[in-house]
């Protein structure tokens, strides 16, 4: 869809905008019933996994490696 509005120095410059668009993104994540969000993108986790955890919502975030990482381990 779009950016979680982090992006380096855009959520500092543009906060109002920033805060918008992790906003939009939160309501996605949340619409789906998810337990658990996974990014390849560290910031993204952070931006949205700041913002979902303020809000309480119950939403764990996981960097896709550490996904892969467990599979990989389990394989064995």
């Amino acid at each position: 869809r779009e950016c979680c509005g982090f992006g380096g120095t855009f959520a500092v410059k543009n906060a109002d905008t920033s805060l918008a668009m992790l906003s939009d993104k939160m309501r996605c994540v949340l619409d789906t019933g998810a337990e658990v969000l996974c990014s390849a993108d560290t910031s993204c986790l952070l931006h949205i996994g700041g913002g979902l955890h303020r809000q309480r919502a119950g939403v764990t975030t996981v960097h896709l490696a550490e996904i892969l990482a467990n599979t990989e381990s389990e394989a064995l």
